[in-house]
């Protein structure tokens, strides 16, 4: 992966096919896997700034907008692009302000101060866009964002803020009685999730972007700071940065201080007098490294699993080999701006091998040395090897040392444990045993909700 310093102008983050991306905020240029003929673009010397880059499905399918050597605007575009797009590039005037979205199928959306032109939009976005549009002008203004991917996957927001959206076709089955295949999975859930906020509304949307040519790869940013992503693992770390940078240049993230010990509670602990319950930890109180640690651990491994548990429903054919690469996807979720953590950037991501597609046979446990709780109302439940073999007390200890323990990373949290989405990542013999278990977590959580809700006021 590659940067380049330049002055900041409009932030995008743009997906290309076989991993690739550009993308550009407060922090400045990256890229990954460029098409040969604009990486040597980008590096030879030609390029002083970006202002706007979009990657399409196909190989050298592309779009630059930039300031040259000389200091003038130019543009410059990859041989694979749709023909009508070409043709109309030919005829515009370089620009900071030109926008440019590629789609599948050699669709396209471009505009700039004195144009706008799309093509080949699926049917759905199309509609969508007309609707905006009336013989006397824009009744909801132009597009201000325009994004889709393939499966009827997409999202348009117009300059008043009209808003359109699909969530992606469901994709039946072969077999009747297998739950259908959601393709774009983690953006369903992050649309429905934000759309139940109280109080949401999409006008709060500062910038999305779907992924052209791999499903359920996307980025969507909160003009509060929330973001929700999915993408392979191997460009985690850039797509964390370009959501933390996106509005200013985030601080270094400070050292976590371990929290003062209490003599006291380790006192009680060394006389065996467990059955007290311990104080309730402050919300505000930063996690000790050593259990942020151990945090960091499980929840890398559990996204692991669950990656390939997705990777697995998602190609169900038994062929050794298949025809594309399906990418261990990451669900990555910011902290939500009403969260009190003291860390201004996500937890630095712990780099693991993507495991070949596997449905889950059993479940991830909490670690044993964090499922300390021994209040006698709840060894009962946690003495059940079936069960989650931890009480709330023990998830409560996990999930605060993420170090993002707040009311809306909570709901995020609760989505990944619903039984209904456990269960189609479950190998089928075992499918019924995961949904209990992940049930009782899924309670367990919606119960921390509850509570931390509740000390909202």
């Amino acid at each position: 992966m590659n940067t380049m310093a330049t002055a900041p102008t409009t932030p995008f983050f743009s997906f290309g096919p076989e991993d690739s991306f550009i993308s550009k905020n407060y922090e400045g240029l990256r890229y990954r896997h460029l098409p040969p003929s604009l990486h040597d673009l980008i590096i030879g010397g030609s390029v002083l700034d970006v202002y706007w880059a979009s990657l399409g499905p196909i190989r050298e399918s592309w779009v630059l907008s930039f300031k040259d050597a000389t200091g003038k605007h130019n543009l410059a575009y990859g041989t694979q692009i749709s023909p009508r797009l070409l043709t109309h590039l030919k005829k515009v005037n370089p620009s900071p302000l030109i926008r440019t979205f590629l789609g599948p199928s050699d669709s396209y959306v471009f505009w700039d101060p004195t144009s706008l032109r799309w093509a080949n939009l699926p049917a759905s976005l199309e509609d969508a866009v007309q609707a905006w549009l009336t013989p006397a002008g824009w009744k909801a203004g132009p597009p201000r964002i325009v994004t889709w991917g393939e499966d009827d996957a997409f999202f348009a927001m117009s300059e008043y803020g009209n808003v359109a959206y699909r969530l992606g076709r469901k994709k039946n089955s072969t077999f009747p009685n297998h739950d259908d295949d959601i393709r774009w999975e983690i953006w369903r859930e992050t649309v429905e999730e934000w759309r139940g906020e109280r109080g949401f509304v999409w006008s709060e949307v500062a910038y999305i972007s779907l992924d052209p040519s791999t499903p359920d790869q996307f980025i969507a940013i909160r003009n509060d700071g929330t973001w929700a992503g999915s993408i392979d693992d191997i460009n985690e770390e850039a797509l964390s940065a370009f959501s933390a940078n996106f509005f200013r240049l985030s601080k270094q993230k400070q050292k976590n201080k371990p929290p003062p010990s209490s003599s006291h509670q380790q006192q009680h602990r060394a006389n065996g007098n467990s059955t007290a319950p311990e104080p309730k930890p402050d919300i505000n109180a930063p996690p000790h490294p050593a259990t942020q640690a151990i945090y960091e651990r499980w929840a890398t491994e559990t996204a692991t699993v669950f990656a390939a548990a997705l990777a697995a429903n998602n190609n169900p054919s038994s062929s050794p080999i298949p025809s594309k690469k399906a990418p261990r996807k990451l669900q990555i979720r910011s902290q939500s701006s009403t969260s009190t953590s003291t860390s201004s950037s996500p937890p630095p991501a712990i780099p693991t091998a993507s495991p070949p597609p596997a449905l889950l046979t059993s479940f991830p446990y909490l670690p044993l040395s964090l499922t300390t709780c021994t209040l006698p109302s709840c060894a009962t439940g946690k003495a059940d090897p079936k069960g989650l073999r931890a009480c709330k007390h023990d998830v409560e200890r996990l999930l605060r040392a993420s170090g993002l323990y707040s009311y809306e990373w909570l709901r995020q949290e609760r989505i990944r444990w619903h039984p209904d989405r456990f269960g189609r990542l479950c190998a089928e013999e075992w499918r019924e045993e995961g949904r209990r278990v992940a049930e009782e977590m899924f309670k367990v959580v919606d119960c921390l909700v509850g509570e931390v809700g509740r000390g909202r006021g």
